[in-house]
């Protein structure tokens, strides 16, 4: 008999260890770790231990991410309720900064709107024929843009500030027209961090926070 009839038999014979038992104790393989030999029983246990181990980190990991989408989704919430009772561009971008800065943290931020013509807002405006030069590479991709600025990118949207600014998130504001999208603005989050924002980890929170923030926008625009 060969170890390949062996193996098949056993393979075939998925009881044969139920009904004689005390053979698990006497087989022996070698350890994992130090090469000793250790019985199949214990080779089963510890198999066992591990993967109980593996299950109970998933298990951990999964709560810490669920309860990290139930702060988002309160923060989300807060942001919502206070920018619908905004009456002006001014008070929307206030609330935003409030809750951008004191809710999820971000050092830096700044928010353009695209306008021809003079708005009723101390928000900063730019054409976007002027901006569109300079930002076109990053908003030519679909929904929020997550990495580094070039220098070009960063003087526009965040000035003053470009130069501690390491990594970005860029929140377009739009609108789809005609089938369309118009750009009526940018909301550009910036931290001192290189990889602070995560486009695969935050790539759905980020989209959904744009959406929101462009809905919320239109409403106050003339």
């Amino acid at each position: 008999m060969t170890e390949e009839d062996v193996v098949q038999y056993l393979q075939e014979t998925p009881g044969f260890f139920e009904r004689h038992p005390a053979l698990l104790e006497t087989l022996t393989i070698p350890h994992p770790v130090h090469g000793g030999a250790i019985s199949l029983l214990e080779r089963q246990v510890a198999l066992l231990r591990k993967s109980t181990s593996d299950y109970r980190g998933e298990f951990e990991r999964l709560v810490a991410i669920a309860r990290e989408n139930e702060a988002i989704m309160k923060k989300s919430r807060r942001l919502i309720l206070k920018c619908l009772s905004c009456e002006s561009l001014d008070d929307f971008a206030g609330i935003v900064e409030e809750v951008m800065r004191e809710d999820f943290s971000i050092q830096y931020q700044s928010m353009v709107l695209f306008a021809d013509q003079a708005l009723d807002t101390s928000i900063r405006t730019a054409s976007w024929e002027a901006a569109e030069p300079i930002l076109k590479e990053m908003l030519v991709q679909s929904g929020c843009y997550c990495g580094v600025l070039s220098v070009a990118e960063s003087e526009f949207l965040f000035e003053g500030q470009s130069d501690a600014v390491m990594s970005s998130a860029i929140l377009p504001l739009v609108s789809l027209e005609g089938g369309k999208v118009v750009y009526h603005g940018v909301l550009a989050l910036g931290s001192s961090r290189l990889n602070h924002f995560d486009k695969e980890k935050g790539a759905l929170f980020l989209d959904y926070l744009s959406d929101l923030l462009s809905a919320l926008l239109l409403r106050l625009l003339p």
